[in-house]
């Protein structure tokens, strides 16, 4: 993949143009380095494993330098702190403040090729903190804003962004251009093809992102601002789901309604970012978590600080429609509830707006709801 993609950026560093490329780590490698963390260390010191996690991406730039350096293509690979990338945050959670490209920038007068490594940067405090996921993706945005970019190409393992998930749907359809709030809500609900950070940074810095497969020719899909209608136009623009989804149910005291902010605050505190809030019933406050980050010490938290009673139900996922206007006449809503319905589907719960319905539904019926909802929206690819 190295030489393949070097091959590549030579061909266009030969017609003058000036290249940055973000890199991620390569293969499994990312996988090596937390095991690698594991054999000392249980768990490892947050600090400690930014350090180790973000040789992952200095490698994978270093071999990409000197891969185009053997092909005749004057090269330097750069870390994030090298790159002028300011972070904040927490390690393994850090967020980008600033972008420097001063450096970057008297490279490419010197008509090099910039390779930077992702997902890392330096804060105020002179320490290395990695992003977290998606992290070189908003790299790579970040500085094509920084750089006056236009555009960002992100070469990943898909062709674009699709109407659901290939591995899932087998005729599904390229969506050649989607808006920033489309993409957002696709990629906050499951879908892997951009993180939303990425696609926040973009709409905010007016940065166009072009997602291409990394070597296989095929449609591509752009994610921009495009032309605003006067009104929205009811359609589906996609299916999203999540395997690893939990539903908790906190019952607190009914006579204290501070003990719901408390609870919100408490469980942020602790990392838990809740999702599909509902107050049912008086004294209970239900929501869903996604991932599988446990729950243990939140729940245990809540139980002896506000005396909260918690259930967690375990093997849930999710499925969304996105679209625009989705609420609006002749309504998605009652079609979702049928196609649930039909195939006897339980909905603990659910959320709806005008982009977004959200089923919350056991996991081991992902696959079936996605696949039916597909070709009953009318997504599927005509093969005709």
């Amino acid at each position: 993949m190295v030489n393949q993609v070097a091959a590549e950026v030579a061909a266009i560093a030969a017609t003058g143009e000036r290249v940055v490329l973000v890199v991620s780590a390569m293969g499994d490698s990312t996988d090596r380095l937390i095991a690698l963390a594991g054999e000392f260390a249980e768990p490892p010191a947050p600090r400690e494993l930014d350090q180790l996690m973000a040789t992952g991406e200095q490698a994978s730039a270093a071999v990409l330098a000197m891969a185009l350096t053997e092909r005749g293509v004057e090269a330097v690979s750069l870390s994030g702190d090298q790159a002028g990338i300011e972070v904040a945050g927490e390690p393994g959670a850090g967020t980008i403040v600033s972008v420097d490209p001063g450096r970057i920038v008297a490279r490419l007068r010197d008509a090099q090729v910039v390779v930077v490594a992702g997902f890392q940067g330096r804060n105020a405090d002179g320490e290395l903190l990695t992003l977290g996921r998606g992290g070189s993706d908003t790299t790579a945005v970040a500085l094509a804003a920084a750089l006056g970019g236009s555009e960002c190409e992100i070469r990943t393992d898909v062709h674009g962004v699709r109407t659901a998930d290939p591995r899932i749907v087998r005729d599904t359809r390229p969506v050649r251009t989607i808006s920033y709030d489309a993409m957002a809500e696709l990629a906050g609900l499951g879908a892997r093809v951009l993180h939303p950070r990425s696609v926040d940074l973009a709409r905010r810095h007016g940065v166009a992102v072009r997602v291409k497969h990394s070597s296989d020719p095929g449609p591509s899909t752009v994610v921009e601002a495009g032309e605003e209608p006067l009104e929205d136009t009811p359609r589906v623009i996609g299916i999203a789901h999540e395997r690893d989804v939990r539903l908790v149910r906190v019952e607190v005291s009914a006579s204290d309604p501070d003990r719901y902010a408390r609870v919100l605050a408490m469980l942020a505190d602790c990392g838990v970012r809740p999702d599909n809030l509902s107050w049912p019933d008086p004294g209970e406050l239900r929501f869903t978590v996604r991932g599988t980050e446990p729950l243990g010490p939140p729940i245990t938290r809540l139980a002896m600080e506000l005396e909260a009673r918690s259930t967690v139900f375990e093997e849930l996922g999710s499925v969304s429609v996105v679209g625009t206007a989705l609420l609006d006449p002749p309504g998605f809503l009652p079609e979702l509830l049928r196609i649930l319905a039909s195939h006897r589907v339980t909905v603990p719960a659910m959320t709806t707006s005008r982009s977004r319905l959200t089923a919350v539904i056991p996991a081991d019926v992902v696959d079936t709801t996605v696949r039916a909802l597909h070709d009953s929206f009318g997504l599927a690819e005509d093969r005709a």
